[in-house]
This record gives structure tokens, C-alpha cells and sequence, in this order.
């Protein structure tokens, strides 16, 4: 891991909330679990992980986005939470402690660059407000592909609008940029699209997805 990777030499808000390490970043993690509810939601949604799937989640964060996943694939499945930040994969980690301890699920300090699973190992994967952390998204993406199975899917959500939103989340907030930069990527690599979606609520736009099925 690099000294980017790791966090080290990073300043302000790109600190707090692309790298939150103490107490500071707990509470920065625990703020960006809040604001990201719907958005989990919103990629999940648009995911439609089975009963019994394997699901990967890039930049678990506190760990939300994980627990969502394991009540979608049931006793049956299985999910991982990757997160580049020591803090949040062990706030990650206690809060999916039942989970973990039961084999469930595994949370894993990791960047989405280099993941340490093995090939074609999970059915689905998703990203939300994570994509502008990725030191290197194209080989992210090589990546996950590898370690999806044969016509599994991934789903990267952005939130759409800084309404509410600390800091911005380092970058979070441009969405519609972010997630034409993860597309014009996955078509490059070969991936199918097979949707693109916005979630609403009211008038106000949320989040911006993008749902792609991996190279055959």
C-alpha cells in the first residue's frame, strides 16, 4: 500500500473522509453512514442480490452497506466489506460481528485495486460513494472482474447532490461526473451495461447509478 493509499500525507477534508483514522475519522465514518442509507439502498436496489448470492461491497465504510447486503442474500449467502482505511474496516467489523463470527461475512482492509479473494468467488458487487477513492480505477475494475463469477454484475452509486452532505465527501458529491468516468471506464474494459438509473426523491436527485454485467 502506498503512502497515498494508506492515507499518509493527505490534508483536511480528503483526510477525514477519503481516510478517517481515530477518533476523528469514527465519527466521520459514522456520519457518512447516515448519509449513505439511501444510497445503499438505491444500489441494492438496483443490484437485486439473490437468496443465497456472494456479495462484494468496494468501500464498506462503517459497515452499513454490509449489513444491508446480508439481510438481501440470507443465512445462505455471503458478503465482504473492502474499505483502504484501517478504522472503518474495524468499525466495519463490529458492527457485522455476528456475521463475521458466524462465517457470514469477512471484513478486509484492502484497496479495490487488489483484492484478496480468490477468482469468480462472488455473485454481485457494489460501490457507493467510493469511486473517487479508488487510486486506480481502471485496475479496480480489471479487478473486480476477476473476482466475479461469470455473468456476475456490479453497481457503482454516487450520491448526486451535496445537499446535506459533510465535506462533500471528498468528491462524492459529483455524482453525474463520477459515474460518467465509471462507465466510459467499464465500456472500455468490455463490461455490458445493462442499466442506468437515478434515484429521486421528490424533485430532489439522490444518487446516479450505473449496473454493468463483467467481461465474458
Amino acid at each position: 500500500m502506498t503512502a497515498g493509499e494508506s492515507g499518509e500525507g493527505c490534508t483536511g477534508l480528503e483526510c477525514i473522509w477519503g481516510h478517517p483514522r481515530g477518533l476523528t475519522g469514527v465519527l466521520a465514518l459514522a456520519a457518512m453512514a447516515a448519509g449513505n442509507e439511501r444510497q445503499n439502498k438505491a444500489a441494492l436496489d438496483l443490484l437485486a442480490p439473490r437468496i443465497g448470492d456472494s456479495v462484494i461491497e468496494l468501500g464498506c465504510g462503517a459497515g452499513m452497506g454490509v449489513r444491508a447486503a446480508l439481510k438481501r442474500v440470507g443465512e445462505a449467502g455471503y458478503v465482504a466489506g473492502v474499505d483502504h482505511s484501517a478504522t472503518a474496516s474495524h468499525c466495519a467489523t463490529h458492527f457485522a460481528h455476528r456475521a463475521v463470527r458466524s462465517g457470514q461475512a469477512v471484513v478486509m482492509r484492502a484497496e479495490a485495486s487488489d483484492l484478496p479473494f480468490r477468482d469468480s468467488m462472488f455473485d454481485r458487487a457494489f460501490a457507493v460513494n467510493s469511486f473517487q477513492f479508488w487510486t486506480d480505477p481502471a485496475r479496480a475494475l480489471r479487478e473486480i472482474s476477476r473476482v466475479l463469477a461469470p455473468g456476475g454484475r456490479l453497481v457503482i452509486t454516487q450520491r448526486a447532490s451535496n445537499l446535506g452532505a459533510p465535506g462533500a465527501y471528498a468528491g462524492a458529491a459529483h455524482g453525474m461526473e463520477r459515474i460518467g468516468q465509471a462507465t466510459a471506464l467499464l465500456k472500455a474494459q468490455g463490461w455490458r451495461i445493462v442499466d442506468e438509473r437515478a434515484t429521486r426523491d421528490g424533485s430532489r436527485l439522490l444518487a446516479v447509478s450505473v449496473l454493468a454485467e463483467r467481461p465474458a
